[in-house]
């Protein structure tokens, strides 16, 4: 029982941090004030934060880890990938079409870890190829 609440937490965060993503990412555009807002970073950084902590805790109860799960090794390399993606769009590129770029990227690299997440297979096209 405890691990669906720890999977249905960890699922929750992530479509919280990716629809988040999103708004921010509308906001930059927009030049909105709400972008640098301190709360806003907070509760991207709390919800990221739980997220981290959810997802370790469901691979250490069921006993997978990366390099020994082909797939978990992807979705976290992945998340690397993503996380360097945000920054270049939310801070280190100064013109807009470099960060709509990173932050599109972004986009599709959170859609592929959640490819692989649900597919438990490093190239999910292949699930769907047959």
């Amino acid at each position: 029982m405890t691990y669906y609440w720890i999977k249905t937490l960890h699922v929750s965060t992530v479509i919280f941090t990716i629809s988040f993503f999103v708004v921010r990412f509308f906001w930059m555009l927009r030049g909105s004030r709400l972008f640098n807002r301190r709360w806003v970073r907070l509760l991207s950084q709390s919800n990221d934060t739980l997220l981290l902590f959810a997802g370790i805790t469901l691979a250490v109860m069921s006993h997978q880890y990366p390099f020994s799960a082909p797939w978990l090794t992807a979705k976290l390399t992945a998340l690397l990938v993503y996380i360097l993606l945000g920054m270049l769009a939310f801070k280190w590129v100064e013109s807009r079409s470099g960060r709509i770029l990173c932050g599109l990227l972004a986009l599709a690299t959170a859609g592929y870890i959640v490819s692989v997440a649900l597919t438990r297979m490093p190239l999910p096209w292949q699930f769907f190829l047959g």
